[in-house]
């Protein structure tokens, strides 16, 4: 698990107008609410925010303030249009309750399928959906695609991990090995080349 520290700022103004003069100073809204307490609105620096998404952190120590919660990032919202982040919600939690979370997937190796058969690799999901304590959140789960052959898979039930439950289906498929599609096969191209041969001897007969 990794420990994220984020500051934020208390938001009076919550109308529609302010989130306006959030973005020029580099900013947008965000909430923080724990269990049945009111909502409280706040803004985050866009940058922090983005600088805490990358680094991988399941838990945040966000900063109110004199005053410092343990939360998770629960949603984040994007522009449909610029996709630009422009709204996030932050859980509180404490460290003994079992919380649901997205845990990314890191794809490591490269497959024979797509090494030496031209294979195509592709994923079906980036995020697995676990429930557990804030401690035992994994910060990645890690499949190898190493020995991964054309028509060969990786579902979610051959992920496990200690104090976790999965939540996702076991059934779904993370990553699979496939055919270049738009691509013939080496055989049928030269079948293709052999009909074509038999087709000029018999003309020129």
């Amino acid at each position: 698990m990794a420990d994220y520290k984020l500051q934020s700022e208390l938001r009076t103004n919550i109308h529609k107008s302010e989130n306006k003069r959030l973005r020029n100073e580099g900013k947008i809204p965000a909430v923080f609410y724990f269990h049945q307490d009111k909502p409280v609105p706040l803004s985050v620096g866009i940058k922090e925010l983005k600088g805490a998404i990358r680094s991988g952190a399941n838990i945040y120590e966000l900063h109110m303030g004199n005053k410092k919660h343990i939360c998770i990032l629960r949603d984040i919202q994007h522009d449909p249009i610029t996709e630009d982040i422009i709204h996030a919600d932050f859980m509180g939690i404490t460290m003994k309750e079992d919380i649901t979370v997205n845990v990314p997937i890191h794809l490591e190796g490269n497959a024979i399928g797509v090494k030496d058969f031209d294979g195509v690799l592709a994923q079906q999901i980036w995020e697995i959906e676990v429930k557990c304590k804030a401690n035992d959140i994994p910060d990645a789960f890690t499949v190898d695609v190493s020995l991964l052959n054309i028509g060969d898979s990786i579902a979610v039930s051959d992920i496990s991990a200690e104090n976790v439950e999965i939540l996702t289906p076991q059934s779904s498929s993370i990553v699979s090995i496939v055919k270049a599609t738009g691509a013939k096969a080496e055989e049928e191209i030269e079948e293709e080349e052999e009909e074509i041969e038999e087709g000029e001897s018999v003309k020129t007969e």
